[in-house]
């Protein structure tokens, strides 16, 4: 009978305890450890100690009936034996709904319409644990069950509201989620998702831009781009952040100019400085709060987080960050996306509808030039931002020199990180500016990223529009633009030896790098400065045009 991580138990009581349920359902009983453990946290500490006096319902589901043992009858109200797929079906709901290592033993597809089926079931919390690195296992003791057909990350749950925790071991780590059921909110947004162009009043607007940092950031990098390309078609552009006097609102690394820059004393409201404006656009969810009773229209394009896709390293419903990311989304402001992926995620976590505007890339900045091969890989990122995945980049890395490939590595990152256990050469550059930034991507060979989760992922189309192979993790935004063999070469997410062989595959057949260097461009020039500026300008005008026809409508 095979057993579940017991370095995970914790993680996941603590979580059952704070959802204080008064029933449960177990699937995959197996032994029966968890309906035990429950049952000691839940009933045990309050003095009911015998069968008779528990008050809390633990039911089970065990495809195995040879599994079956004294703790089932004991510890367990009701286990029912079969297919969790078809007894779920007869089931009420419950509370709280365990799936502890057993999603890995469906195909993605089917573990897809069970989880579907199992939150029609669900009160206030389905919990799951999945290995990262499920072990090649097949059916065990003659039980077909415990074949291990999937493994499952961050995106493959995109379209539910959940918390996202990990746990490591040894090597491996437990994926830990909670998912929470659908909140019904019937408040009204203003949202607009079509655009009647021919209602919209084409006059030039004061756009406020309120920046949250100046790091290098691609999330930064295109709010600023952004700004730059509505001032060249005659906006007023008025940069906000918060400061002291002195400094400056456009970050030293990007070069444009702003008609003004207002810096806002750190103890004082956005609010009180906007009134020249026709439109605001806040840089991070974080800002909205504070505009909330802002007459002039506020504008907010989600471009992906780690606390958007639900990772917040803590499984609570209560966590502070997902209670504040409820509050602020509860607020009325004009919701864009830079994706489809986003738009999902924005739709299950707090129904709300939002406007697509791509992100754009500068096809005159990023283009191909020719250049000798060298085997030259590129990585670009911070490799300070666990869900960038860089860890599978270097294994990658390090299992295709291992097998005798000779190549060398530039890293583009904000922060020169510390590895060891490589030997193959790597070459670190530190903030270069964009210009430079352009040249290294002209230079390279072939471009590797390796993140978990993306709203958008900016660098796989900067590398597209180089002229630069592409191997890329399915991570959600990438696939806005790529498409898997035609423009770039897709592999699952954490899989290193997928992403070995495609990598090997690249470096070794001059056949599919061109063809991939060739479309990679053809599709970066779909996703060109005026396309998505003229979109996003659109936008821009029709929620102006649509307030002011309300202030007017309201003064009538």
């Amino acid at each position: 009978m095979p057993t579940s991580w017991y370095q995970a138990i914790s993680s996941i009581l603590d979580q059952i305890q704070s959802e204080n349920p008064r029933s449960i359902l177990d699937i995959g009983v197996g032994f029966g450890k968890y309906g035990l453990m429950v049952r000691e946290i839940l009933d045990l500490p309050f003095e009911r100690y015998n069968k008779d006096q528990w008050l809390i319902n633990i039911e089970g589901i065990e495809a195995f009936e040879k599994y079956k043992n004294p703790i089932h009858d004991y510890v367990y109200n009701k286990i029912y034996y079969g297919d969790a797929r078809e007894v779920i079906k007869n089931l009420p709901k419950y509370d709280c709904i365990l799936l502890i290592d057993v999603l890995e033993h469906f195909e993605k597809e089917d573990g897809k319409k069970f989880i579907k089926e199992l939150m029609n079931h669900v009160n206030k919390s389905l919990i799951i644990s999945t290995p990262r690195y499920p072990a090649k296992q097949e059916e065990y003791l003659g039980n077909k069950y415990e074949e291990h057909k999937s493994k499952w990350s961050i995106i493959d749950f995109i379209n539910y509201d959940f918390s996202y925790k990990e746990v490591q071991i040894g090597y491996n780590f437990a994926e830990l989620f909670q998912i929470f059921p659908k909140e019904n909110i019937n408040k009204q947004f203003n949202n607009i998702i079509n655009i009647d162009k021919s209602n919209i009043d084409k006059k030039k607007l004061s756009i406020g831009y309120i920046l949250p940092h100046k790091n290098l950031t691609g999330g930064l990098k295109m709010l600023l781009s952004q700004m730059k390309e509505l001032r060249k078609r005659g906006h007023k552009i008025v940069g906000f952040i918060k400061g002291k006097e002195g400094d400056t609102v456009i970050p030293e690394w990007f070069d444009t100019k702003i008609d003004q820059e207002v810096i806002v004393p750190l103890d004082k409201s956005y609010i009180e400085y906007i009134d020249q404006c026709d439109v605001v656009v806040c840089g991070f969810f974080n800002q909205i709060y504070e505009l909330k009773d802002s007459k002039i229209p506020v504008v907010y394009c989600e471009q992906g987080s780690e606390f958007i896709f639900g990772d917040y390293g803590d499984l609570s419903s209560k966590h502070p960050y997902r209670e504040e990311l409820l509050k602020i989304y509860r607020c009325n402001f004009n919701l864009a996306s830079v994706s489809e992926t986003i738009s999902k995620v924005l739709k299950a976590r707090f129904n709300r509808e939002s406007y697509i505007i791509p992100n754009f890339i500068d096809t005159d900045l990023y283009y191909p030039e020719s250049h000798q091969f060298n085997n030259s890989i590129l990585l670009v990122g911070n490799p300070g931002l666990k869900f960038k995945g860089f860890n599978t980049a270097v294994q990658t890395l390090q299992k295709v020199w291992d097998m005798g490939y000779r190549f060398s590595v530039n890293w583009i990152c904000q922060v020169i990180p510390q590895i060891k256990g490589i030997n193959f050469p790597i070459n670190f550059i530190e903030k270069p500016s964009q210009k430079d930034l352009a040249e290294y991507y002209r230079k390279s060979d072939l471009f590797l990223f390796t993140s978990v989760y993306e709203g958008f992922g900016m660098p796989p189309l900067e590398a597209m529009a180089s002229g630069v192979p592409v191997i890329t993790t399915n991570c959600g935004g990438i696939n806005e633009f790529i498409t898997n063999g035609y423009n770039g070469l897709v592999s699952d997410v954490y899989d290193s030896d997928s992403l070995s062989s495609l990598l090997i595959s690249v470096l070794t057949n001059e056949e599919l790098r061109e063809s991939l260097s060739k479309r990679g461009r053809e599709t970066a020039l779909n996703f060109n400065i005026d396309n998505s500026i003229s979109k996003l300008e659109e936008y821009l005008l029709s929620i102006v045009s649509e307030s002011k026809e309300k202030q007017i409508q309201s003064e009538g």
